[in-house]
């Protein structure tokens, strides 16, 4: 027969038994490289978070933010399993991996259209692109082929229906129809009726445009097909599909995924390790959670006519270091107000709250004493290449000589920066590096003397575990998020657990707790959390501090005779005295942020900071009022409070005191309910002893005012051979009882005395406020300066000290005028130049220089008025 063919024939024969045995061989391939079911297993799977007693907080994915959860087939509701059938591949179990006929059709229309025109695919298929996605194209499409047959070689068909199921593309963020149903519906996916498994089936064929919380119309629409659909397989009847139609479909709330703390879960989920359990116990205390979360809110709508739109909260347990409660920002699921900003995490400037660590520094290095005395004036720093620095605080005034006691607890700007003068910039920053401030990453030069002042960023975050160290008195821990035990099995637990404990079981018994399973993440977490600036911060992994047993005593310490507390003699308490010198210096910072008195001059005696219970607290406030903040701690607790804006807008005139404090206050209260707090541990090592109020030395019977001061034992020998210098008597009246004082501070002080409202110089004393010394005059010649009759620039002499007296003036030796008032106007001209003032026995001297600017100003439409 092969013989009677012409050569024609014999090459269309051969052609056509190659051709087979290509396809034969082609298709035998998959065989040898089979995908089972074992290799498709999905570990990015949800995970289940718990709070420290058990209760559900929500159930989000560990690493890349897709929420999946997978079931086996047996576990899916057969409606579904019709639904998907009919609206995706109605053969799929009459079939092959491909369904030739819909291929051909394919193949034919992305030939003439030269573009994917109709997939035909099947569930394999769909599974093959699920897995390896690819653009489509042609020589995806034969990839996509390939795999297919490959997962039909080695698994069976329920095996790959299981699979797609599972991976199925829901809508935003969620994978998988159990995922799907107990977020949209709060059910497993077994439970699912006809109406919510239809409605569930069309959302594969575009999950992004038919997603029900946005598209519900779409979603519906695309429901009409999959029900037409089951009744032309013979599924459902019309009836039943015009009812599962007509059915009211009620949607679960877009945040039922998350029941608490969203920003805090995104944080340990972030840092958890591919290898980890499906339920997490973390530190979380919900009660307190929700708490704070409700306050965070009320705080931002008491203040938004202020143009405060955000906030932010955390709260550290000092014995652990355990978090308790975390809130970054008022609504997690607001994308109008940038509710997924993290605000603990945000990095902003941070006022003045690195000021405590400054002063606890100084001290440590002996560079000041508890007792040294600053001048709260105004000052002048020289920048290379800028202009002087003149720092001023909030009030814009200035206190003259303070105690560090009292400049630390007002947030005096001129007394830290002169503090921070003396400490070194570089030796501030490396400090703060090692209390955790990780994002201080700039030079010294960089941040300067304002470092004090917040010229760097930090975050929420960072400020409370360092607080939390001051706290623990110098001993660092970790911040612990995550508890080892599935299940709450502690026997530490505060007077506020036992609180929230009762608390949370009348919730439950007023059955406001659901018995179902924790609800799915939220279609909007499809984003990781991010900083103010949208940025993905990247300090989630925390230092490594070991933890510390160390448990500080709270028995009153002896304040006579320079005596050694005998509680420093206890057996838990075995320092070197370096660690004891150590100690007393957190110990001081705390006696002064916990001192009311001592912050009343600034804050009042009744503000938002004082507390019924002994509490240490600092606030801070970031330029033009863009950054509010407040962190304290008791015994038990450290608080770190923000109020701000996201996007750095400036609030409208809110400090520390009116923006972050009383959030601050209000959870402080809150956690000690129940019980309030011990009281802090007196300065180890430090002794107590009267000192006048403003010289911070031994009072004498002059002295108007004395208070209690601690100090070194060390200094106690210059406190007695030193007495107040600042207070002199000038006379005694006639019946003896009746003693005159003078205030005699140091020079530095006598342009701050002159410009009192209600202050003199003392008697004998006269201080030339205008000119400053080293004060340089830039003089621009005017175009009319030639003309005899033109007005000219001058500058005003000024004095203060002057009662009555006649004052004489001199300017490089040459005598000017003499008269009795405190100022004199005095034309300017070119050079260098020496005023002196003398008034009897008295004088000052300045020096300052006048210069010729080498270029006429631009400015116009101003003048300098002649006297």
């Amino acid at each position: 027969m092969w013989l009677r063919l012409n050569p024609k024939h014999r090459r269309a024969v051969k052609l056509a038994l190659g051709l087979a045995l290509l396809s034969i061989t082609v298709r035998s391939l998959p065989y040898l490289a089979p995908i089972r079911a074992k290799d498709l297993v999905q570990d990015d799977l949800a995970v289940e978070f718990r709070d420290r007693n058990g209760l559900s907080l929500g159930t989000i994915l560990s690493r890349d933010q897709d929420h999946t959860a997978v079931v086996p087939l047996d576990q899916i509701s057969p409606h579904f399993i019709h639904a998907i059938l009919a609206a995706e591949d109605g053969e799929f179990y009459h079939h092959g991996a491909l369904e030739m006929r819909a291929i051909m059709r394919s193949l034919i229309e992305a030939i003439e259209a030269k573009r994917i025109v109709s997939g035909a695919s099947t569930i394999t298929m769909q599974l093959a692109r699920m897995l390896e996605p690819n653009p489509r194209t042609l020589p995806a499409k034969f990839q996509e082929i390939w795999l297919s047959w490959r997962l039909a070689a080695g698994m069976s068909k329920d095996e790959i229906l299981a699979a797609y199921i599972n991976r199925l593309p829901m809508g935003g963020n969620i994978y998988g129809l159990e995922a799907a149903a107990r977020i949209y519906f709060g059910m497993p996916a077994s439970e699912l009726n006809v109406a919510q498994a239809s409605l569930l089936a069309g959302l594969p064929n575009n999950p992004n445009y038919l997603n029900p919380y946005y598209y519900w119309d779409a979603a519906k629409r695309r429901q009409i097909y999959v029900l037409k659909r089951m009744v032309e397989d013979g599924y459902i009847t019309a009836t039943q599909a015009d009812q599962a139609y007509e059915e009211a479909i009620s949607l679960l709330p877009r945040q039922q995924g998350i029941i608490a703390a969203p920003h805090f879960l995104f944080l340990v989920a972030n840092q958890l390790p591919s290898e980890h359990p499906s339920q997490i116990r973390t530190t979380i205390d919900r009660p307190l959670q929700e708490f704070v979360e409700a306050q965070v809110q009320q705080v931002v709508r008491d203040l938004a006519h202020k143009n405060v739109h955000h906030a932010a909260a955390i709260v550290i347990e000092n014995k652990s270091g355990e978090v308790y409660a975390y809130v970054g920002s008022p609504d997690y699921f607001s994308e109008a107000e940038l509710g997924r900003n993290d605000g603990v995490q945000a990095l902003r400037q941070p006022g003045s709250t690195l000021k405590p660590f400054l002063y606890q520094l100084a001290l440590e290095q002996r560079i000041i004493r508890p007792n040294t005395v600053l001048a709260d004036i105004p000052t002048y720093y020289a920048i290379p290449g800028a202009r002087l620095y003149s720092p001023t605080d909030y009030s814009e005034t200035f206190l003259g000589p303070v105690r560090i006691r009292v400049a630390l607890a007002n947030s005096l700007n001129i007394p830290a920066v002169r503090v921070l003068e003396k400490v070194g910039v570089s030796n501030f920053l490396l400090h703060l590096h090692q209390l955790g401030f990780e994002h201080l990453t700039q030079s010294p030069e960089h941040y300067g003397l304002g470092l004090t002042l917040g010229s760097g960023e930090v975050s929420l975050w960072e400020l409370a575990r360092a607080y939390l160290t001051l706290a623990r008195l110098g001993q660092p821990t970790s911040v612990v998020t995550t508890l080892s035990s599935p299940s709450p099995n502690r026997d530490d637990l505060s007077v506020y657990r036992r609180g929230a404990r009762a608390r949370r079981q009348g919730i439950q018994k007023s059955k406001q707790l659901s018995d179902h399973p924790p609800s799915m993440q939220s279609p909007l977490f499809n984003l990781p959390y991010r900083n103010a600036k949208g940025e993905q911060p990247n300090n989630l992994q925390h230092s490594n501090f070991q933890h510390s047993n160390f448990q500080p005593n709270n028995v009153p310490y002896s304040k006579a005779k320079g005596e050694q507390p005998n509680n420093l003699k206890h057996s838990n308490l075995k320092h070197s005295n370096l660690e004891l010198s150590t100690l007393s210096t957190w110990a001081l910072i705390t006696d002064i942020l916990s001192d009311p008195q001592a912050r009343a001059q600034g804050f009042g005696v009744d503000s938002v900071l004082n507390l019924p219970f002994p509490a240490a607290v600092k606030t801070g406030t970031s330029s033009n009022f863009r950054d509010t903040w407040t962190v304290g701690f008791t015994k038990n607790y450290t608080v770190a409070t923000w109020v701000g804006n996201f996007n750095g807008e400036p609030m409208e005139q809110v400090s520390g005191v009116i923006g972050a404090a009383p959030l601050w206050h209000r959870i402080m209260l809150h956690l000690h309910q129940s019980q309030e707090p011990a009281p802090f541990q007196a300065p180890p090592g430090l002794v107590q002893r009267p000192v006048c109020a403003l010289s911070g030395l031994r009072p004498t019977p002059a002295c108007p005012t004395v208070v209690q001061e601690y100090f070194y034992p060390d200094d106690l020998q210059d406190y007695e051979r030193q007495s107040d210098t600042f207070y002199q008597m000038t006379s005694v009246g006639a019946n003896q009882q009746s003693p005159q004082y003078i205030v005699n501070l140091p020079d530095e002080y006598n342009e701050w005395l002159a410009r009192q409202p209600q202050g003199n110089l003392a008697p004998g004393k006269l201080k030339i406020l205008s000119p400053r010394e080293g004060d340089l005059y830039v003089l621009y010649p005017t175009e009319s300066d030639q003309d005899s009759n033109s007005a000219v620039q001058r500058l005003e002499f000024k004095v203060a000290g002057l009662k009555s007296e006649s004052v004489e003036w001199w300017l490089n030796g040459e005598k000017l005028t003499t008269n009795s008032s405190n100022s004199f106007f005095w034309p300017l001209g070119p050079g260098d130049w020496t005023l002196e003032v003398k008034s009897g026995d008295i004088s000052d001297r300045v020096t300052f220089k006048v210069q010729l600017a080498e270029n006429p100003p631009t400015r116009r439409g101003f003048s300098i008025a002649s006297p």
